[in-house]
C-alpha cells in the first residue's frame, strides 16, 4: 500500500466519483479505475458500491480514516523538516460564508506582502463544513461562527465576540411590526437564526419566515431593498446606519451575543508560517487569545 494510492483513494472517497477525482487530480479516469481495483486486490476486500458514483463501503469508511491520518503525518513531517525563521511553505485557510467581523482579504493581501513565500489558499464555506475540514486534516485553520464546538480535536485558538441586532427598512418603528415580516437569514443551522429563533419563541412567535441568504451583504442589500428584516452583527451595519438606508433595533442581552473563532486540529503541527498568520490576525482585528477571555 503506498501513499499516492491512499492520495487517490481518498479524493474518491471525497468526491464520490472517479471522474470528478480524475479532475482533481490531473489523471486520466482509467488510472485512477486501475489504481482503486489495485488497492482493493492487494487488501482483499471491496472499498466501494460502485452504484451512482463511488460509495465508501463499511471498510472502505474505515480505511479513509486511516488514510487521512498517513497523509496528514506525511505531509506534518514535510512541513516540520522544511518549517523555520524563514517563513514559507503553504497555508490553507477557511472563512465562514457569513462572517463579518474581519476583512479576510485585505489582511490576506497584507500577510502575503510580508511572507511572499507562503502558498496561501482560503476556502469559503458554511461553519459546520469548515469544522469538519479542520477534522479531515483540510485546512491548516479556520474562522467559524458557531455558538459550540464540543470536540476534543479541535482548538479554539482565537475567538471574537460582537453585538447582533435586529435590522430592517428605516421606514419601521414598531418593533412587533418587523418580528412578523419575513426574515432574510442564512439556512438552518445558522448560530444567529438560531438566537433569532430563541428570542422569538420567548415572545410567543413561533411561525417564522425565512428567505435564504448565505451572504451578508446580499442580506442588507435585501433589507434596504424592503424584502424582509434580519438579525446581523451590528458592526456590519454601521455604515448603512449612518446614511439612513438601515434601522436596527436592540433586543435582551441574553440573544445578543454571537462569537467567531479561529480553530484548528489540536494535534496539527502549528507551523511558523501558521503562527505568523494568527500573530497578523491578533494584531489588525478585536480577536483576542481564547484561553484569555
Amino acid at each position: 500500500m503506498e501513499s499516492n494510492e491512499l492520495k487517490i483513494f481518498r479524493v474518491v472517497a471525497q468526491k464520490g466519483s472517479i471522474t470528478k477525482a480524475a479532475q482533481a487530480l490531473g489523471y486520466v479516469q482509467s488510472n485512477i479505475t486501475a489504481r482503486i481495483q489495485q488497492l482493493e486486490a492487494e487488501l482483499n476486500t471491496q472499498l466501494f458500491y460502485r452504484q451512482r458514483g463511488m460509495l465508501l463501503t463499511p471498510t472502505g469508511e474505515r480505511l479513509l480514516s486511516y488514510a487521512e491520518k498517513i497523509i496528514y503525518l506525511l505531509d506534518e513531517a514535510d512541513k516540520a523538516i522544511k518549517d523555520s525563521t524563514d517563513t514559507s511553505g503553504s497555508l490553507a485557510i477557511g472563512v465562514s460564508s457569513n462572517m463579518s467581523s474581519i476583512r479576510l482579504p485585505d489582511l490576506l493581501a497584507k500577510y502575503h506582502k510580508t511572507y511572499p513565500k507562503v502558498d496561501l489558499s482560503l476556502v469559503t464555506d458554511q461553519s459546520y463544513e469548515l469544522i469538519n475540514k479542520i477534522k479531515h486534516f483540510q485546512l491548516d485553520g479556520a474562522f467559524v461562527k458557531t455558538l459550540w464546538i464540543n470536540d476534543d480535536n479541535i482548538e479554539k485558538e482565537l475567538v471574537f465576540q460582537e453585538k447582533l441586532v435586529l435590522i430592517s427598512h428605516p421606514m419601521y418603528t414598531d418593533i412587533e411590526d418587523i418580528c412578523n415580516m419575513p426574515f432574510l437569514m442564512n439556512t438552518k443551522g445558522c448560530p444567529n437564526r438560531i438566537q433569532l429563533e430563541d428570542w422569538l419563541k420567548s415572545k410567543g412567535i413561533y411561525n417564522i419566515r425565512y428567505m435564504e441568504f448565505n451572504d451578508l451583504n446580499s442580506i442588507i442589500e435585501g433589507v434596504m431593498a424592503d424584502l424582509g428584516a434580519s438579525f446581523v452583527p451590528e458592526s456590519s451595519i454601521k455604515e448603512y446606519k449612518k446614511k439612513g438606508l438601515i434601522k436596527s433595533f436592540v433586543i435582551p442581552n441574553k440573544y445578543n451575543v454571537t462569537r467567531a473563532f479561529f480553530i484548528r486540529r489540536k494535534d496539527s503541527l502549528k507551523t511558523n508560517s501558521l503562527s505568523k498568520f494568527m500573530e497578523l490576525i491578533e494584531l489588525n482585528t478585536p480577536y483576542k487569545k481564547y484561553n484569555t477571555e
